[in-house]
């Protein structure tokens, strides 16, 4: 049975953020994000409303929330996390149940 888990968030950037300056920060973070165990790939996308969409893929729900953890002490994580918008973030773990 697989065991993955992707990790959903939608949100918004803090007002004055730009995109190159979000997409740069975002590729900071990824340095630490590959390092962390379980971790399997991530894809951040822009809707035409100006809202985005992250989604990561976990080998597992534990290393997802393990990595969340480690995540929120990371300096370049949290430069990444401080362009969120913080009330406007939405996060949820969702078992894989078919990937083709």
């Amino acid at each position: 049975m697989n065991s993955n888990v992707l990790e959903i968030s939608s949100y918004s950037l803090v007002p004055g953020i730009d995109e190159r300056q979000f997409v740069r920060a975002a590729d900071d973070a990824m340095g630490i994000l590959r390092r962390q165990r379980g971790f399997l790939a991530r894809s951040i996308a822009k809707a035409e409303d100006g809202s985005w969409t992250e989604i990561v893929h976990w080998l597992d729900r534990d290393s997802a929330r393990d990595a969340s953890a480690r995540l929120a002490a990371n300096p370049d994580a949290a430069a990444f996390s401080a362009l969120i918008d913080t009330p406007t973030l939405q996060r949820g773990y969702y078992p894989v149940a078919y990937s083709g």
